[in-house]
């Protein structure tokens, strides 16, 4: 909303002032600059009073209006009041049309990606963030050509430590296609808020981008981008077999991710000089939560682990339920899923997924699992389990949202992602989860 304002804003003070110009007939050479320098004066105290929230996207707005005010501000000290120019009318005209069209353009970053208010955290523990980058000796990095090892980076949100010796339960996040760290911000904030060390895993080349702690950003494989396309949207570029081998060694790549930084915080958690976040970890309490290939991944990780205490998908397909792929079909897992698990769809997914029943890997590892529910928020699209709706509302929309109130999804849907890990990990109050929002 307020990108359009801004939008609406500078474009107005365009118009007005070619139409003064077309009124008074002359170029207005010096009314302009000062202009220009008003302009400029007002997006400062906008800034200033926080009606604008500072971010990336209000950069090239701000920088625009700078050059223009540092120019006005030349142009008027160095030359005197001389009579204005007779106003060329066509060529006023183009000008002020191209100024309009420029500043739509600069100001795309900001509509695409407006200012919203973050959702409140309901805890009481401060926030604290740190990241750091772990490097698997044991594989090679598929993604490049160097022959070096697989960097993998993580960032915590976790509680300032209240008492001395006070520990609190891991739970650790994979995000998923060409998604990021980040992409579930409100969660792990929420989660972290009410005494949760929430770890969030970058898959290096299935990140949007990842940035390592050495500063180095490493954008998504163009490779892995297309063909996560091409099969979600059943183009026909990949025939059963093959997507099953497709995804499969994503899942691979992934469920290792998440198996080194686990091992490696459990390691962490054992020494005596280690960061800070390390020393408030519970090892005996571990959470795993993911959104689509991220959900698959944490469900995958938590079959094949003993120390996992609760799994939550959201939105995923399990696909290490396809344990194999024999004479045109694939093969389900017949052994119960031995972990407490929740599984959260969107509409639609749950009424492809009861379709296809025990044919469906969700649907045979809930039927069989040792403790399994699920839950569905009717009017949800599969990005509507991330924050981006908030971050890009049209990003989001393009990319597959529901007619869901976005704020309400991510509400309700942290409530119960709270509640689940409150009941398995801190033993707390009784499950209020529905099966239907």
């Amino acid at each position: 909303m307020m990108s359009t304002i801004i939008l609406l804003l500078v474009l107005g003070i365009e118009v007005g002032l070619v139409i003064y110009s077309l009124k008074t007939n002359v170029m207005q050479n010096r009314f302009k600059p000062i202009v220009r320098l008003a302009t400029f004066g007002l997006f400062a105290l906008l800034l200033v009073f926080q009606v604008i929230q500072w971010g990336f996207q209000w950069i090239p707005l701000f920088l625009v209006l700078l050059i223009e005010a540092v120019l006005s501000g030349f142009y008027l000290v160095r030359n005197s009041p001389t009579p204005e120019k007779p106003l060329k009318i066509k060529r006023a005209i183009l000008i002020s049309l191209g100024h309009c069209l420029f500043l739509t353009v600069v100001l795309v970053p900001a509509l695409i990606f407006p200012q919203f208010e973050a959702l409140p955290v309901t805890g009481t523990y401060p926030v604290q963030t740190e990241s750091h980058t772990l490097t698997d000796p044991t594989r090679i990095e598929s993604y490049d050509d160097t022959g070096s090892y697989r960097n993998v980076t993580i960032q915590f949100w976790y509680p300032e430590k209240q008492q001395e010796n006070e520990t609190y339960p891991l739970i650790l996040f994979s995000h998923g296609s060409f998604g990021f760290r980040g992409s579930n911000y409100s969660t792990f904030m929420e989660l972290a808020s009410h005494g949760y060390v929430v770890g969030s895993i970058d898959h290096t080349y299935h990140a949007f981008f990842t940035k390592q702690t050495d500063d180095k950003m490493i954008f998504v494989d163009t490779n892995f981008m297309n063909d996560a396309i091409a099969i979600q949207s059943q183009t026909g570029k990949y025939n059963e077999q093959e997507t099953y081998e497709l995804t499969h060694r994503w899942l691979k790549l992934r469920s290792e991710d998440m198996n080194l930084v686990l091992n490696a915080i459990l390691e962490n958690v054992k020494k005596e000089r280690a960061s800070e976040v390390y020393t408030i970890i519970d090892p005996e309490r571990i959470g795993l939560l993911g959104h689509s290939l991220g959900g698959a991944t944490a469900a995958d990780l938590g079959r094949k682990r003993m120390d996992i205490d609760a799994v939550i998908v959201l939105d995923g397909t399990m696909l290490g339920e396809e344990i194999d792929y024999v004479d045109n079909q694939v093969i389900l897992n017949q052994e119960p899923y031995p972990t407490p698990l929740l599984d959260i769809f969107n509409e639609e997914h749950f009424a492809e997924a009861s379709a296809a029943g025990e044919n469906y890997g969700n649907m045979k590892a809930t039927k069989h699992a040792v403790d399994a529910r699920q839950v569905v928020f009717v009017g949800a699209g599969h990005l509507n389990f991330t924050d981006l709706p908030l971050f890009s509302p049209v990003l989001a929309g393009m990319l597959g949202t529901g007619n869901i109130d976005s704020r309400y999804c991510l509400e309700t849907m942290n409530e119960v992602v709270l509640n689940y890990f409150d009941y398995y990990l801190k033993d707390s109050g009784g499950l209020k989860i529905k099966a239907v929002y």
